[in-house]
């Protein structure tokens, strides 16, 4: 397995050159994947400014060893609101496990496929769930995030 570091002025280009402005006009709430995603989350509902709340599941272990099982830990309690159109960020698309369960929680609270997108800043050509990512790399790599401890 190959490892790939990320500094936090790559995090910025990647997202930068995403346009996301462009990109997701109507977005009025971001929900970020906790914990991977929050700090992509809350760099982008600033660029977009738009609210930001978190919703906290995970596919790994605490070693970093795949679970290929979605695990809630936190679920935030969404209605019909004033909220149109929901932006999901995660840092990775590993196997999609998370990001599938994500979008079938939000469609069993009266979302709409139409009403949800999704985003990840890395994704892998395995994932079982397709979505927008900023950048694709090998199914063997670990991403190493700035905001991870070492």
């Amino acid at each position: 397995m190959s490892k790939k570091y990320v500094a936090w002025d790559e995090l910025h280009h990647h997202i930068s050159l995403a346009r996301l402005d462009k990109e997701y006009p109507e977005v009025d709430l971001i929900v970020s994947i906790g914990s991977g995603g929050m700090v992509p989350g809350v760099i982008i509902s600033k660029i977009l400014n738009v609210p930001v709340v978190n919703i906290g599941v995970k596919s790994y272990s605490v070693d970093n060893t795949q679970t290929y099982k979605a695990e809630w830990y936190q679920k935030f309690q969404f209605r019909v609101s004033k909220h149109k159109k929901i932006l999901v960020v995660d840092d990775i698309n590993d196997t999609g496990y998370t990001l599938a369960a994500v979008n079938n929680y939000l469609m069993s609270t009266y979302l709409k496929e139409t009403d949800v997108e999704f985003l990840t800043i890395f994704s892998k050509q395995r994932s079982v769930f397709p979505c927008r990512s900023l950048q694709e790399v090998s199914n063997d790599t670990w991403i190493e995030f700035p905001w991870e401890v070492k």
